[in-house]
């Protein structure tokens, strides 16, 4: 989870599930998902529990690019776009 997300989500202070809604997709969900931290050279970084699960339900592939925001106000993050990764032998079929 990017920094300014757990800044967002007071995780350092308080760790606690996260409200995620997957906006993206035609049929929209949302669920709560636990978080955890890791330990990192200089500190902490935090992450969605079950990460493979939530990039399932998601549709999200390792490559893709996902643009997301988080509301500070009811501490929910948004994922709005998922941008599928196109690996180098699939470029013939958008030429």
């Amino acid at each position: 989870m990017p920094d300014n997300v757990a800044r967002m989500a007071k995780l350092d202070s308080d760790l606690k599930p996260i409200t995620v809604r997957l906006l993206h997709l035609t049929r929209q969900e949302e669920f709560t998902n636990r978080t955890r931290r890791e330990k990192k050279e200089n500190g902490f970084r935090y992450a969605l529990c079950r990460w493979s699960r939530f990039m399932k339900r998601a549709g999200i592939k390792v490559g893709d690019t996902v643009h997301y925001s988080f509301d500070e106000t009811d501490q929910v993050l948004n994922v709005e776009l998922v941008v599928p990764h196109i690996r180098r032998t699939d470029w013939f079929f958008y030429i």
